[in-house]
């Protein structure tokens, strides 16, 4: 017994090959965006390391004028150290 093949029609087969470009283009979207999610977790695990190492500087900085010069008041513009009393 031969059973008849069947058939969607045009306007449907073209709404599942539209579905299906749909998805691929979504898929692809969503790895770009994911991409530059991990591009952007390490710029900012990078933008914390350089706070830290600039906040150990400022510190060593501090720590060593504060040592040198005692309590003053500096002005970053041209040097000038007043003491403070």
């Amino acid at each position: 017994m031969l059973t008849e093949k069947k058939f969607l029609t045009e306007e449907e087969l073209t709404t599942l090959k539209k579905i299906q470009s749909d998805t691929r283009t979504l898929i692809s979207e969503l790895g770009e965006i994911e991409l530059i999610k991990l591009q952007i977790e390490n710029r900012y695990d990078n933008a914390k390391q350089f706070l830290s190492n600039l906040s150990n500087q400022e510190k060593e900085f501090t720590d060593s004028i504060l040592k040198k010069y005692g309590k003053a008041n500096i002005n970053p513009e041209n040097g000038e150290i007043t003491p403070m009393d």
